[in-house]
């Protein structure tokens, strides 16, 4: 489904982030999603979901949360896409991060049509929101979703800590 997604968002010209479950089992996490979460610059969003066939996005706003979102179904899979997500809270206001440009493919060993690269929301980024907008429970989820490896964890975390900051500057 992720491939399907990636195809149709990258014919489109619309630059993504794969979150979630999704993302943390391409990480190589144990995470069995319940669907597929895509977000989108805020900009893009109605493009995004008429390429994917989803219903036109609405205004979603609640517990320091906003963003434009659509909610359906791809063969059958749940599809969960958020266009211009911004968190404002005590740890003070986070937009973005911006979506990749570069859409870059991966070879096939067996030679058949490249697979498109799936940007993945970066390490951290759940933790640095869940942070911001003093959301405990969702922080705890985020802490428990950071790569088990050392190093990439310090990693995930430095992220967090400088949007964190990012946030913070923000609010001022």
């Amino acid at each position: 489904m992720v491939r399907a997604v990636a195809l149709r968002l990258d014919a489109a010209g619309v630059d993504w982030w794969l979150a979630g479950g999704a993302a943390r089992l391409l990480r190589g996490d144990a995470a069995r999603p319940r669907d597929v979460d895509v977000e989108v610059r805020e900009d893009d969003t109605a493009r995004a979901a008429g390429v994917l066939g989803l219903p036109a996005p609405a205004l979603a706003e609640g517990g320091g949360w906003r963003s434009l979102r659509s909610q359906g179904h791809i063969a059958g899979v749940a599809v969960d896409l958020s266009g211009g997500l911004a968190v404002t809270g005590p740890g003070g206001h986070l937009t973005g991060p911006q979506p990749p440009t570069r859409r870059a493919r991966s070879t096939r060993p067996d030679g058949g049509a490249p697979w498109p690269a799936v940007p993945l929301l970066p390490d951290g980024e759940a933790l640095a929101r869940a942070v911001v907008a003093g959301d405990t429970q969702r922080r705890t989820r985020a802490e428990e979703a950071l790569p088990a490896d050392p190093t990439a964890r310090a990693a995930a975390l430095a992220y967090a800590e400088s949007r964190m900051a990012e946030a913070a500057s923000a609010a001022r």
